[in-house]
């Protein structure tokens, strides 16, 4: 495939998890007039981009046709759905709202559309032929059929009524909510213009080996200039603020500016922080009045709702949080703000002293786990080896016998004893010993499964139990531990030692149902290869009971 394809496809993906981020961000904003229909159209860009993308890489033309069909769910729905946020977003939505059947009929013809498109006998009126772009692969180069211009005429007619009127609402709403103009003419030319190109001359744009229909990407920005355009602006309704008791009861700092930017009213909290009466602040401007607060002064100029928190200087300094509210009149003209202030500095002070003792709390929480994890390895494990001592093999073994009973499957022991052990400390001294079994300890959990466990059963002795093994896997896998542990050499101060070891193996249930009962008979068939020689493995047998029961 040209690897332009590939990009391409990067890009519609991206396109497509970008549309889906904002669909799922806009369904947990407030609701606001066309939010579920601009949600549910930007899903609709999400599966339009994606199978846009899919069909571009997908290999052979069967699979290409399948992701069109699926790219035309979202071909279909996005149209519909931006007229329907259009006329709700206006408010010019009576007519449609509480009308199931108005509305219905504005998805007759997506709805016939999509019939013929994924149906294999009335295909040819929506897409006459396609065939794949180039030879190295890429999207589908269509020829269109007389339901496609049907198709098209509609959706066209549906973007032009939704544009006008969302630009006529616009202009001739308030120079404050002028300026979001340019992101609706944005959003909803750009995607047009692109479209049109992929109608009348789609090789205009010789970006790609072959036509490509760029509409998927241009939505995308759509979606992004409406969500930042519309709803990040947060065009809120409130009711007039009036200068009565309420507003002298209000705890924290308040203070109110006209659309000049001059003060026009503070309350009583306000004036003993500023050590001013009323007089000396009515009428002023923000930069006469807090000129040693220079970081609150900042926040006076902000047209858009906004809520932080900031430092003034004093001694000790002081914390405020503070929220500034545009006012709008009834015509939705900017009247002023409403500048709310309040101190938080005991607040923040118990946030950090909280913080600490959490921060000290999780080290000492982080520790004794540490300590209980430490405990109970050391509970569990050999100190010298670091596999599994003869407690856990017990607890172990007793629930792998009750498992194997449940389900009615095999598992193995492998008992192993390194041989001429004594004479190896004999010679070259315990520490050597030690070496050996540390030795064959590692060798066994390399080389066993994961599910395995291997278990310092005392002295020189392991133990390793194998679940849903039978026995001629465990006789399989005892002989190439024991022919490569055999092969491994030790250096110890100067001097190769080499070391082997005797192996017995008994299995459930074809030697015993009983956990115990089989540790005996590995056992037994450990020391039956001791007697035949040492470095060998024996699988246990029912002529070793006798020998067992006279010993």
């Amino acid at each position: 495939m040209h690897n332009s394809w590939i990009v391409f496809s990067i890009i519609l993906i991206i396109n497509a998890a970008a549309a889906l981020t904002i669909a799922v961000i806009l369904t947990r904003r407030p609701r606001k007039p066309g939010i579920n229909s601009l949600t549910l159209m930007l899903a609709g860009l999400t599966i339009w981009s994606l199978s846009y993308a899919l069909i571009t890489l997908s290999p052979d033309l069967e699979t290409k046709i399948f992701w069109l069909r699926v790219e035309n769910i979202g071909i279909q729905t996005v149209p519909v759905l931006w007229f329907f946020f259009a006329m709700k977003y206006t408010r010019r939505d009576l007519w449609l709202t509480g009308k199931p059947i108005t509305m219905a009929a504005f998805w007759v013809i997506p709805g016939i559309a999509l019939f013929f498109i994924l149906s294999d006998t009335w295909f040819h009126l929506y897409y006459t032929s396609v065939r794949i772009a180039t030879t190295n692969g890429g999207p589908l180069i269509i020829s269109r059929g007389i339901m496609y211009w049907i198709d098209l005429v509609f959706v066209y007619v549906l973007y032009l009524i939704g544009l006008v009127t969302l630009v006529n609402r616009f202009v001739q709403s308030r120079a404050v909510y002028r300026k979001q103009t340019p992101y609706l003419i944005g959003a909803v030319v750009i995607p047009f213009m692109f479209n049109l190109i992929y109608q009348l001359a789609p090789g205009i744009l010789p970006l790609f080996p072959a036509s490509v229909d760029l509409t998927p990407l241009s939505f995308t920005i759509t979606s992004i200039f409406l969500a930042a355009g519309i709803f990040g602006l947060r065009l809120l309704d409130i009711v007039p603020i009036a200068r009565d008791n309420v507003m002298e009861s209000i705890p924290e700092m308040v203070f109110v500016l006209d659309e000049k930017e001059r003060i026009i009213d503070a309350n009583a909290v306000a004036q003993n922080w500023l050590g001013k009466p009323i007089g000396e602040i009515i009428g002023r401007e923000p930069i006469e009045v807090f000129q040693k607060w220079p970081q609150l002064l900042q926040r006076f100029f902000f047209l858009e709702y906004t809520r932080e928190e900031i430092e003034i200087p004093g001694d000790p300094p002081r914390t405020l949080e503070t929220i500034i509210t545009p006012i709008y009149n009834r015509t939705n003209q900017l009247e002023g703000r409403v500048i709310l202030a309040y101190d938080i500095t005991d607040r923040k002070k118990l946030e950090e002293d909280l913080k600490t003792t959490n921060q000290a709390l999780q080290v000492q929480l982080d520790e004794n786990e540490r300590l209980r994890i430490q405990l109970q390895e050391q509970a569990i494990r050999d100190p010298l080896t670091g596999v599994f001592n003869r407690r856990y093999f017990a607890e172990a073994l007793d629930k792998e016998t009750a498992r194997a009973i449940r389900e009615e499957s095999p598992f193995s022991l492998i008992v192993l004893d390194v041989d001429f052990f004594k004479k190896v400390n004999d010679t070259y001294g315990h520490k050597c010993g030690d070496l050996v079994l540390q030795s064959l300890a590692t060798f066994l959990q390399e080389n066993t499964r994961r599910s395995d466990i291997v278990c310092r059963f005392g002295g020189e002795e392991f133990v390793i139990l194998m679940p849903d093994a039978a026995v001629e896997d465990a006789q399989e896998r005892a002989e190439l531990f024991r022919r490569q542990f055999a092969s491994h050499v030790l250096e110890y101060e100067g001097k190769q030692v080499q070391s082997t070891f005797s192996a017995g193996i008994a299995s459930f249930p074809i030697h015993s149902r009983s956990g115990d009962a089989l540790l005996n008979m590995a056992d037994m068939a450990l020391y039956q290869s001791k007697a035949g020689g040492r470095n060998r493995v024996t699988v246990y047998s029912s002529e070793m009971r006798e020998p067992a029961h006279t010993k």
